[in-house]
């Protein structure tokens, strides 16, 4: 509508395609919309200059593969359960170039398939303006479809990319107002699906901007290439069977979860380079993994990939120093070279040298933002820690290593019945850690 949104459109005829999915990124376009001489797909137009004229070939069966494995592995979708696909967190939808993923879900389930699409430079025409009324009436509209979904018994699958620098050179005081504004009307709805009242999963969607930023190293004409590979590779899309693999090794988790859970360990010590953190374990406190359970039993995995053990300390017993291993992506602006201090559950210092001010808007957000609610154990290698690169995504970083998180304790992770050891915030930021990690 103003002017300057990409779009991107599937084919909304037949399902099949021809073999693979070509995406096709031209460098001039006026309508927004360039069709694909080959595939399945029509596709998008790109930011003008932008990796000309590129073809980026998606083999159509390793996306339908990548489909299924978030329909029936996460969302783990029940017969004639409507299924809602959005972006809630940055983009308030979808990214423009999620679309030909959307068309592979489509074609894995008979079931009723509902898209919210973004136009991120819409969501940045709000901020550049400082807009926070009109911003508020897009989250609200977007929350209300949300739960409208949701009081039809519908399902969730968030699709997630990264944007890092859709917001980049804005005041971080400006970032934080506007995340303060979504967690004010959005923060209850995840508040209800994180207690169970249906199934949801965020599940990752590259495009060429994320590609930019986590294979900048590269040639253009191999970033989106690269970055396509290493999503299959993470979701265990090459494994023979995905959805077996998947089973396999979410039973695998359990088993090392249960092993936690009889161990009764009351500490948990982080050491690494610039990292020497210890935290206490609350007497109740519960190991637990990705895969949960909605009130009505139907188990589903809320993130994938998924490769973590994670539980809550307690919230005042956080003593040490941290240097978190990866940038971390907040709102579309990169904070990088994060160093923070604790004593008795708090940061006490903190420093980064890329995004300071968003750093100290984020610290400030409310009393526990400054505090732990997340300690997390990746027990092995993966597809993500053998590449040895920053994803600035926090779904693929923070499978890659163990970690820590700033800000929200999940109440799950706690077996208690008043958990007043669990930290409260609006905020939950991971932070992914070069460390070793022991249980006391």
């Amino acid at each position: 509508k103003n002017g300057c949104c990409r779009h991107l459109q599937a084919l909304r005829g037949g399902r099949r395609g021809l073999g693979s999915l070509q995406v096709s990124l031209p460098a001039k376009t006026s309508s927004g919309l360039e069709r694909c001489k080959h595939g399945w797909a029509e596709v998008l137009a790109a930011k003008p200059g932008d990796l000309a004229n590129e073809r980026v070939a998606v083999p159509e069966s390793r996306l339908l593969l990548l489909a299924e494995v978030m329909v029936r592995v996460g969302v783990n979708l029940q017969p004639g359960q409507p299924l809602l696909i959005t972006e809630p967190y940055e983009l308030q939808g979808i990214h423009p170039e999620a679309a030909p993923l959307v068309e592979a879900i489509r074609a894995t389930t008979p079931n009723e398939v509902t898209v919210i699409e973004s136009d991120p430079r819409r969501l940045r025409t709000f901020l550049e303006f400082n807009d926070p009324h009109g911003f508020e009436r897009l989250v609200i509209a977007h929350v209300q479809r949300l739960e409208q979904h949701l009081s039809r018994g519908g399902a969730f699958l968030f699709l997630m990319g990264s944007q890092p620098r859709l917001m980049s050179g804005l005041p971080a005081e400006r970032l934080n107002k506007f995340a303060r504004i979504k967690w004010r009307h959005l923060g209850p709805l995840v508040q209800r699906l994180i207690r169970g009242a249906s199934q949801w999963t965020l599940a990752p969607a590259p495009s060429s901007d994320w590609a930019e930023a986590a294979y900048g190293d590269l040639p253009a004409a191999e970033r989106l290439p690269g970055l396509w590979r290493e999503v299959f590779a993470s979701m265990r899309v090459d494994a023979k069977d995905p959805v077996t693999a998947w089973r396999t090794h979410l039973a695998a988790l359990a088993r090392r979860r249960d092993a936690l859970k009889a161990a009764r360990y009351r500490r948990i010590v982080y050491t690494g380079p610039g990292t020497d953190l210890r935290l206490d374990l609350p007497r109740f406190h519960a190991w637990c993994t990705a895969q949960l359970t909605t009130k009505t039993g139907v188990p589903y995995v809320v993130n994938l990939p998924t490769e973590e053990i994670f539980t809550a300390p307690h919230q005042h017993s956080a003593t040490g120093t941290v240097r978190v291993a990866r940038p971390i992506t907040h709102g579309g602006s990169i904070i990088d070279g994060i160093e923070l201090e604790f004593l008795r559950g708090r940061v006490v210092a903190a420093h980064a040298t890329t995004g300071q001010d968003l750093l100290e808007q984020l610290l400030g957000t409310d009393a526990g933002a400054r505090r732990i609610g997340e300690v997390a154990i990746v027990p092995e290698a993966n597809s993500l820690t053998r590449a040895g690169r920053v994803f600035h995504n926090t779904l693929l970083d923070e499978n890659a290593c163990s970690h820590i998180a700033l800000g929200e304790a999940y109440r799950f992770c706690s077996r208690a019945l008043l958990p007043r050891t669990l930290n409260t915030s609006l905020i939950h930021i991971d932070l992914p850690l070069d460390a070793r990690v022991e249980l006391i």
